[in-house]
């Protein structure tokens, strides 16, 4: 079944809703008020089955100035519009708005009904027809039908329910996503029900006993019912007319701008990049950081427009990015349409797309690179706009977070980026949703950076095998996460130009050569370090006491440590290996008579003194020789033991 949204347009007493009544049988003036005075002033909406595949949602809007705001919440995200002018009065005011707002909506197709034929002679109501046709020219209703019609005497229904249906077959609903995405034009609650809420579904698919959640707030409740074009459903589609049961929320909690979704896929913002586009009939330019009335989907907030020309104005019938600063949260997603109105007198002033929901607030003079980023962002299919999203973030983003950036499900996300090429694409870090992507231009510019830094490094320290990892990750990584980090790490060794110890990294090639001077230094300290045993020097006694600068003396100690035979213990002493493995060895013995040990039987077993002792026990916690009980240790027992 194809569901079809069609928004009437058109002034005040033009006869949309008695149009909708005649093709429908629907009276879309639900409210007492509106019978009485004979207009519409919220919107309402009809169905109308064209067929066994194809159903036509009405939305009527008020056509009385006052009742604009009214009429934005109803004509966003129509898939065809019906404009509706009068026989006996032609293009008036509320006409031209209601049509410029379409264009800046790029509502692609429609139709014209020019009604009330039946008050007017034949030659009066071809004139009019002329009028219109001339109105139109140029537009996206250049060729539409103009088609006369009486809801009165019903002359020429028919012929506009066939060419409704024609055109409703060929469009195609603009709705990329399977995000569920229902934008609230109504709350109220029923007596035995409770909370309901109504409005048009803009993409995906709702099902009855569905979690969801309420945006901007995200206040997660649970379907429990469900109707479509006033009928019960287990479950509703895009483009359907849809009235939602909520469980866990009250009425008064809601409100028409909110928006219905699906928990953490969504994310409400305050900044938003745009491309705006000022009406040549606006009354006047729009000054930067001027106030306005902005308008998306079925939300009014106040905003101010921060112009991204570089210029103090922006002229009637000029265009320019601009970032948008809203004065409370919205729910905006990248490619949907808003509208402006001046803030006083409210008039319909401009409008424009939404390039970037979740961008920087901007400051100063917009630069070449956010200007270039903008202009491929308004060009991009939805491939180009994650490659631009996915570059902003040069340290990596989940998978999560970049498909809330495009406005887009998980798994579309996953698969729009998977079907890129290796060289185009992302590197990934983890599995699911929080897998973190980075883009692959960007890790090979940090892989290359890598190397250069360590190269360098081994230039400066020809005698140690590896730069220290927490100094490569605070000089090539910063910013970096550690997924990431690891990510790179593991890629740089898998393809062999890296060897990773664990507390340092160095070039693959990189090989230390001592002269036959340091080779012999080095092996008198190893046999120092092992003949000292539990009580080895410091590095600050070790130099004075050989006679070395403090620097050739730590170069020696870490080679050592690099190429095993030293340990390093928590508070920056070093021992023999050989010792520590011997003093293990000692304390299993000693577990075969007594399981518990205090600091005194330990300097007694090991022959150290406190100094040392305190760190050993430290040590051997960390590696699970021993386990602290109090002021005591546990000897653990011995892996495989």
């Amino acid at each position: 079944m194809k569901h079809v949204v069609v928004g009437t347009a058109g002034h005040i007493d033009h006869g949309k809703t008695e149009l909708v009544k005649a093709l429908t049988g629907v009276n879309t003036d639900r409210f007492k008020e509106e019978q009485e005075r004979g207009i519409t002033i919220d919107i309402g909406f009809a169905p109308l089955p064209l067929g066994p595949d194809l159903t036509v949602g009405f939305v009527d809007v008020p056509g009385h100035e006052k009742f604009v705001k009214n009429m934005l919440a109803g004509i966003w995200g129509i898939d065809l519009v019906l404009l509706v002018v009068a026989a006996d009065e032609s293009i008036m005011p509320q006409t031209r708005e209601h049509f410029e707002i379409c264009s800046l909506l790029r509502v692609k197709r429609g139709l014209v009904a020019l009604t009330k034929v039946d008050l007017v002679d034949p030659d009066i109501a071809e004139l009019a027809s002329l009028e219109v046709r001339e109105f139109i020219r140029g537009s996206f209703l250049d060729e539409a039908p103009i088609l006369p019609v009486s809801s009165k005497t019903r002359a020429g229904l028919e012929r506009l329910t066939e060419e409704i249906g024609r055109a409703a077959r060929e469009v195609e609903p603009g709705r990329p996503s399977s995000l569920l995405r229902l934008p609230v034009d109504r709350a109220f609650s029923m007596r035995g029900f409770g909370t309901v809420i109504t409005g048009t579904l803009v993409s995906g698919t709702i099902a009855d006993g569905d979690e969801v959640a309420l945006y901007p707030e995200e206040r997660v409740c649970r379907v429990r019912g469900l109707q479509a074009h006033n009928a019960p459903v287990k479950e509703a589609g895009a483009g359907q007319r849809t009235a939602v049961n909520l469980g866990g929320v009250d009425a008064s909690e809601v409100e028409r701008g909110h928006v219905l979704g699906r928990p953490g896929q969504m994310r409400a913002s305050r900044l938003l990049d745009v491309k705006l586009s000022l009406l040549a009939g606006a009354p006047g330019p729009l000054k930067d950081l001027g106030r306005v009335r902005f308008h998306q989907g079925t939300s009014e907030l106040l905003a101010r427009v921060r112009l991204l020309s570089g210029e103090p104005e922006l002229a009637p019938g000029r265009e320019c990015f601009a970032q948008v600063r809203l004065e409370k949260p919205g729910l905006s997603m990248p490619g949907d349409r808003f509208v402006i109105r001046r803030y006083s007198p409210t008039v319909t002033i401009g409008g424009g797309v939404v390039l970037d929901a979740h961008p920087v607030k901007h400051k100063g003079a917009p630069g070449p690179e956010l200007l270039d980023r903008l202009t491929r962002l308004e060009r991009a299919d939805p491939m180009e706009a994650l490659k631009v999203f996915l570059e902003s973030e040069p340290m990596g983003i989940s998978l999560r977070d970049l498909a809330l950036r495009a406005g887009r499900a998980v798994g579309e996300t996953g698969a729009l980026i998977g079907s890129l090429p290796p060289q185009a694409g992302a590197l990934s870090a983890g599995e699911g949703p929080s897998a973190v992507l980075i883009d692959a231009r960007m890790g090979e510019k940090i892989e290359e950076g890598i190397v250069s830094t360590l190269r360098e490094y081994h230039r400066a320290n020809p005698l140690r095998p590896g730069m220290p990892l927490e100094e490569l990750r605070e000089r090539a990584l910063a910013g970096a996460g550690a997924e990431i980090s690891r990510m790179i790490l593991d890629r740089l060794a898998a393809a062999g130009t890296v060897r990773v110890r664990k507390d340092s990294i160095g070039l693959a090639g990189h090989e230390v050569t001592l002269s036959p001077v340091d080779q012999e230094l080095m092996t008198g300290l190893d046999e120092l370090f092992l003949r000292e045993g539990l009580n080895p020097p410091t590095l600050e006694e070790l130099a004075p006491s050989l006679g070395l600068e403090t620097a050739r003396a730590e170069k020696m100690v870490h080679l050592l440590l690099a190429s095993g035979r030293l340990v390093k213990i928590k508070d920056g002493r070093f021992f023999h290996t050989e010792a520590i493995e011997a003093l293990k060895r000692r304390l299993w013995l000693f577990r075969q008579e007594r399981r518990i040990i205090d600091i005194g039987s330990f300097k007694e077993l090991t022959g150290t003194s406190r100094k040392n002792a305190i760190p050993l026990l430290e040590h051997l916690d960390a590696v699970r020789v021993t386990r602290r009980v109090g002021s005591d240790r546990e000897i653990l027992p011995p892996p495989g033991g």
